[in-house]
Parts: C-alpha cells; structure tokens; sequence
C-alpha cells in the first residue's frame, strides 16, 4: 500500500514539473513572439515614415530639376523646356557671379578662421580641469547656435548701430566710428565677423569631443614622459583628432554656403549686392518671378554642397570602420 501511495506520489509529481516547464516553455515562446512583434513595430514606426519622407524628398528634388530646365517667369507663365538655356541666362549676370563669390568667400573664410578658434579653443577647453566649468565655457561658445541666425542679425545690427552700438563706444575713448554695414568696403567684412561669431561654437564643440575621444592611455603616457601641456595638445591631442577635423569643416562648409537668414537680416532685404550670397539670389529671382532661373540656382547650390561634403562623409566613415 505504502509503495502504491509513493508510486502515485512520484507519478503526480513528475506530472506537476512536466506542466510546470510546459508552463514555462509556452510564456517563454510567448515573451519571445512578443519581443519580435515589438521589435518589428519599432523597425516599422521608423522604416515609414522615413520611406515617406525619402519619397516626398526624392519627388522636390526631381521636380526642381526638371523645372530648372525650362522658361517659366511672370513672362512665360507656361514652363517650356529650354534645356540649358535657363542656366545659362542665370550664370550670365553681375549678380550671379558676386552672389556666389560671397559664397565662396563667406565658406573658405568660415573654414579657415573657424576651424583654427576651433581647434585653440578646444584646446583650452580640454585642459580645463573642472568639467562644470568646462561645461559653462562650452555653453557660452555654442549659445548663438542655439539662437535663430535671424536673431542674431537683429542682434548685431543694434550692436553695429551708430548711436547705441560699438561705434558708440569707439567714440566714446576717442576713436573713429566705423561704418560697418553702410560701407560696401566694410560690409561683407563685418558680416563675415558676425558669421565667425555665430558658428564657431559648432567647430569647438566637435573638436572638444575629438580631443576627449582620444586613448587617455596616450596622455597619460605623455605626462609620465613629462611632456608639457602644449606638446601634448600638438604631438598627441591634433594627430589623433581627425575625425573633429572632417565633420567641423563639412559643416562649417555646409552651414555658410547655404547661410540666408543673417545676411538678408543684415543687409535688409535681398538687393543689397555687397551682402547678397548664393542662395539670397535664388531668394531675390523667386520673388521676382523668374521661377526657372531660381530652380537653376537651386540646384547648382545643391549640387555644390553635394560636390563637398559628401566626399568628407564618406572620407568620415572610412576612417570611422577602420578605427573599429
């Protein structure tokens, strides 16, 4: 009787454990079905609406160009494909060619002056010891970014204004007011002054993390050599910083030739040819109804920018995998 009550005990036990894994086995498979549906909604949520864009995107893109090779204006109401003509008669006028040279002007510039604050304040930054001080510096640094480029002209017109401004002070200690947007000699000049101010915060902040980036084994093994602070920023700090040198030029590049809102704040309004950049002349033939010279503009803009910076993306993967 005693082993047939023990047979039944190990019987129904043996049935209990084997329910049990089921159990087990089926919320398992359960939680992992779960995890993939949640997974693929995840996938799904960001695959749509990004497919959406790229096809909203593609279409402008698509639209722009083939417009960009027609006669359509106030004139010619009815686009007619003309080819190349369209470019042609944009490219052919005073404007074109002192619009783009303040483009290429404004970016080279931008690139030089702003890559070398860049890259020495960073540099200083970097050797800040306290990180919340370092934080307050970075954030006075980038804070124009943080501000519309239409802001910071209205900023700096009242800072260029004779009465108020910095003429008001140059006055004030007994030197001459400058004429700082009234002047064509002096007018790209400041301009170029107020875009330095507001975008070289962008080429420190990405220095800074480069420089933070670098193999702490490297500075260390630097200062057990004894190797001073400023040796150690150009014999290690810069040769291991490409990857702040690539992305700070493409953007610096990518931000100033596309610049409109500072310049048409700046010079109020888009005929003011010493301020009138590449894509404030796209602007200027828009609303004058030159539809198709302005879609040409667009477009070689476009490719311009495309013709730069992508060859320093890919130049930044490239070294991005090999460094992995």
């Amino acid at each position: 009787m005693e082993t047939e009550q023990g047979i039944l005990c190990l019987f129904f036990t043996g049935m209990d454990r084997t329910f049990n894994v089921l159990h087990n086995t089926k919320l398992m498979e359960s939680s992992e079905s779960s995890t993939r549906l949640r997974s693929a909604l995840n996938k799904a949520a960001l695959v749509v609406p990004t497919a959406a864009l790229s096809v909203i995107l593609l279409y402008l893109v698509i639209w722009n160009l083939y417009y960009s090779f027609t006669d359509w204006s106030l004139f010619h109401s009815v686009p007619q494909f003309v080819g190349f003509l369209t470019y042609a008669q944009a490219m052919s006028t005073l404007f074109f060619r002192s619009s783009f040279l303040h483009s290429f002007e404004l970016s080279g510039g931008l690139i030089l002056v702003g890559n070398l604050l860049g890259i020495f304040l960073a540099g200083l930054l970097y050797f800040v010891k306290s990180s919340k001080l370092r934080t307050v510096y970075l954030s006075i640094f980038i804070a124009p970014l943080a501000i519309s480029m239409a802001v910071n002209g209205v900023i700096w017109l009242w800072l260029f204004n004779l009465q108020i401004g910095i003429d008001w002070l140059l006055v004030r200690i007994g030197l001459p007011a400058l004429p700082w947007l009234s002047s064509t000699a002096t007018a790209f000049p400041s301009m170029f002054l107020v875009t330095v101010w507001a975008y070289t915060g962008l080429a420190v902040l990405f220095y800074l993390a480069s420089f933070m980036g670098v193999d702490k084994s490297l500075i260390e093994a630097a200062r057990v050599d004894g190797v001073g602070s400023l040796r150690t920023f150009f014999k290690v700090l810069l040769p291991n910083s490409s990857q702040g040198v690539i992305v700070a030029t493409a953007l610096l590049f990518l931000f100033s030739f596309k610049i409109f809102s500072l310049p048409f704040v700046l010079s109020g309004g888009p005929t003011n040819v010493s301020l009138q950049t590449g894509v404030i002349y796209m602007y200027y033939l828009d609303t004058t109804e030159f539809f198709a010279e302005s879609t040409a503009i667009a477009t070689l803009v476009t490719a311009i920018a495309a013709a730069v910076v992508i060859p320093f993306a890919l130049l930044g993967l490239k070294r991005w995998v090999r460094r992995e």
